[in-house]
């Protein structure tokens, strides 16, 4: 599932560039204003149950502060252990902004905190685990910013991760269930990637 979401997030983020950098092209804004604040939304993420929203603070019109935040609902589907779980993440992104403003590309590096928290069942054993992970990486994009504050914004990164879990009750059985949830589920995964459409000003 991850796999498709990233493939429909780079397709669809690569067409609405395309489209946003042929309009730039047909015309000239006059950017007067000087944004210093931006607040965006993944809509491709949804569909997947997936929620992002990013706070980016550019100081001195070309450093970048950004603070992120997903949560995502994960199907029952991936074992036959039923597990119901949830994650959340926390990232910590800095970006160059090359043309000194929002309107940019631009490069960055960023780090994550993400937990994952789910419980099953299996030959009448219930259990829960806590998974958690941390990531480190590089990133680069584009940040297209209107005169009005329509802003779209298409990253693409990658790094290191370091996850593990704790599992209770910790038996060979539940952890060979959980180990395989995580690989069905692609846990072990530092790639960061943005497609996000929102508000500057």
């Amino acid at each position: 599932m991850k796999t498709k979401f990233k493939i429909s997030l780079t397709a669809f983020a690569i067409a609405i560039s395309s489209i946003a950098f042929a309009q730039e092209k047909k015309q000239t804004y006059d950017y007067q204003r000087d944004f210093k604040h931006s607040i965006s939304m993944c809509p491709v993420a949804v569909a997947f149950g997936i929620y992002s929203v990013n706070y980016e603070y550019l100081h001195h019109q070309k450093h970048g502060f950004v603070v992120r935040f997903d949560y995502e609902a994960i199907p029952k589907t991936y074992t036959d252990a039923r597990i119901e779980s949830s994650g959340y993440s926390f990232l910590l992104n800095y970006r160059y902004h090359f043309n000194k403003k929002m309107n940019s590309y631009f490069v960055g590096a960023y780090g994550r905190y993400r937990q994952f928290d789910g419980e099953g069942k299996i030959n009448n054993t219930n259990f829960d685990f806590t998974m958690p992970d941390t990531s480190f990486g590089i990133n680069a994009g584009k940040k297209w910013v209107w005169n009005s504050g329509f802003t779209i914004t298409f990253a693409l990164g990658y790094g290191f991760s370091n996850e593990d879990w704790d599992s209770n009750p910790n038996t060979t059985e539940v952890n060979n269930m959980i180990r395989d949830f995580r690989n069905d589920y692609d846990f072990i995964d530092p790639f960061y990637g943005e497609f996000s459409i929102g508000y500057s000003f």
